[in-house]
């Protein structure tokens, strides 16, 4: 469903970040899952542990960069994927929908977003 979604031409790149962002919990599981079985063949290959080793067979794994798989899901630069899921998080909700509704791109919210934080944090 989300497939199709995406699939469709006439969304926004803050559109595509925000469908794509439905995907995330799924590639969390399987990095977390990548870095358990890495820190058991880490410790397999450790000489120091060897009372803790497991004796699995375990298979290699690819590292998975949550991010970016996400950015290539939806189209975008990591970057540009970054910047539209700090908006997305963000409380401002007026910043939200210029941006979703196209008034203001990903990269003039960002903008608007960060010098308003640098402004409170000088305040």
């Amino acid at each position: 469903m989300l497939d199709i979604q995406l699939g469709r031409r006439n969304l926004s790149p803050i559109q595509r970040i925000a469908v794509a962002e439905k995907y995330r919990p799924i590639y969390e599981k399987q990095a977390l899952a990548n870095k358990q079985v890495a820190m058991q063949e880490a410790r397999k290959s450790n000489e120091k542990n060897k009372s803790e080793q497991i004796s699995a067979n375990l298979p290699k794994t690819e590292p998975i960069n949550t991010s970016e798989k996400l950015a290539n899901i939806a189209g975008v630069s990591g970057k540009t994927y970054s910047m539209g899921k700090k908006i997305l998080d963000s409380d401002n909700e007026t910043l939200k929908q210029e941006v979703l509704s196209g008034e203001k791109s990903i990269n003039a919210g960002y903008k608007e977003l960060t010098q308003n934080k640098k402004e409170k944090y000088f305040l």
